[in-house]
């Protein structure tokens, strides 16, 4: 199991790479999921990018198979970016095209105002710039909170919620089965910690410090973050580009993975 050390933390992370021996330097993707998932969900892009980029997979703090820091850890946003910075130390990678999801996506916003010279560019998929009142109801459901939901039924409970509301997608009963099942491998304890992070969180100020080329798919139906909110970032970020992606829940990488795969490497391609 590939597992690396850094800032206190056993990660586990993937690197998939066919593109051609003989080719030196070849680039380096990364793909970062949000929070309750893990490197598995991005399986379905694994084979479109790995014969052109080296695609590097890491599971977050908590999540998959790295280190569980305990029912007693206290989060924060801070830790996380620095568990990225460190990673790519321990890794010996100097340069990124980083995609981020959801809270990666917010995570690399603020990477990218720290260590701009790290991210080769910074792909934005379906984050929000903060949790507003709508996506706080969305992730509760029927309850109160996500918090009140995650206490009710643990993680895979809160899980089939997250299904009900549109924030987890599943293309079918198999799937859907699959995406609540992995999401219950979350610790409740992580999501709880995990999810405090976000309360009160707020990317736009920093939005106009990103200075590497971004790009932002943008979902038409979230409940988490508007359209609004997306095209707010576009404007607010420096020379950003968007692709609206059209689909019915808050995880466009899943509802449409070829129109969001089809930009993103139009995207790196232009920028490399």
């Amino acid at each position: 199991m590939p597992t690396i050390t850094a800032n206190q933390c056993e990660m586990f992370y993937e690197v998939d790479d066919f593109t051609d021996p003989w080719v030196k330097d070849t680039e380096t993707v990364w793909l970062q999921h949000g929070v309750g998932r893990s490197t598995k969900f991005w399986y379905h892009w694994v084979p479109a990018l790995a014969r052109q980029y080296r695609v590097l997979r890491r599971d977050m703090r908590g999540h998959g198979q790295s280190t569980d820091p305990g029912p007693e850890h206290k989060w924060s946003l801070d830790e996380l970016v620095t568990d990225m910075r460190e990673f790519m130390d321990a890794m010996g990678s100097q340069q990124v095209h980083y995609l981020g999801e959801s809270i990666g996506g917010i995570l690399g916003i603020i990477f990218a105002t720290r260590w701009p010279e790290r991210f080769k560019s910074l792909t934005i998929c379906n984050s929000p710039t903060s949790i507003r009142p709508a996506g706080t109801k969305a992730m509760g459901g029927r309850y109160e909170s996500a918090a009140e939901a995650l206490a009710a039924g643990g993680s895979k409970g809160w899980g089939r919620i997250m299904v009900e509301q549109r924030v987890l997608s599943g293309k079918s009963p198999e799937h859907i089965e699959w995406v609540v099942n992995e999401w219950g491998k979350t610790p409740a304890h992580v999501l709880k910690g995990i999810g405090h992070t976000l309360d009160g969180a707020d990317t736009t100020p920093l939005l106009s410090q990103v200075k590497v080329p971004t790009l932002i798919l943008a979902p038409t139906h979230s409940p988490l973050t508007p359209l609004s909110d997306q095209l707010s970032m576009r404007t607010l970020i420096p020379d950003a580009r968007m692709t609206v992606i059209e689909g019915p829940s808050h995880e466009t990488y899943v509802d449409e993975p070829e129109e969001c795969i089809t930009a993103f490497l139009k995207f790196i391609r232009s920028v490399e």
